[in-house]
């Protein structure tokens, strides 16, 4: 439990603030709307705080310690920061086997099957 207390979300206070939310858009706009660390544009992008504002709160509102990552990567960076150890082989090769099979166009659409049989 200490390791969760000791990284508890000190951010929130200011992703809060008005200010957090025009500059938000404007490091999106900054980076092109993509992940900085992979490039998609694809699904949720977060604003990073390169530094950790429990580590630097005096950077909070720096747009050069600011990043736009997609939430793998941004979970994979925090993850990282907080020593959480790499996710374990097998760990890896699940999630690499449940991407593939979404991203896999040859699963069959539920609904189109529906309208056949109808």
């Amino acid at each position: 439990m200490a390791l969760r207390d000791e990284y508890r979300r000190h951010s929130r206070p200011v992703l809060k603030t008005r200010r957090w939310q025009v500059l938000r858009q404007v490091i999106l706009e900054r980076d092109g709307w993509a992940c900085v660390d992979c490039g998609t544009r694809r699904g949720r992008l977060e604003i990073d705080h390169v530094k950790p504002v429990r580590d630097r709160p005096d950077l909070s509102f720096d747009p050069g310690n600011l990043a736009t990552r997609c939430s793998p990567c941004h979970t994979k960076k925090t993850r990282i920061e907080c020593g959480h150890p790499e996710p374990s082989p097998e760990r890896r090769a699940w999630s690499n086997a449940v991407t593939s099979l979404v991203a896999d166009d040859a699963t069959p659409d539920i609904r189109r099957k529906r309208c056949w049989t109808q």
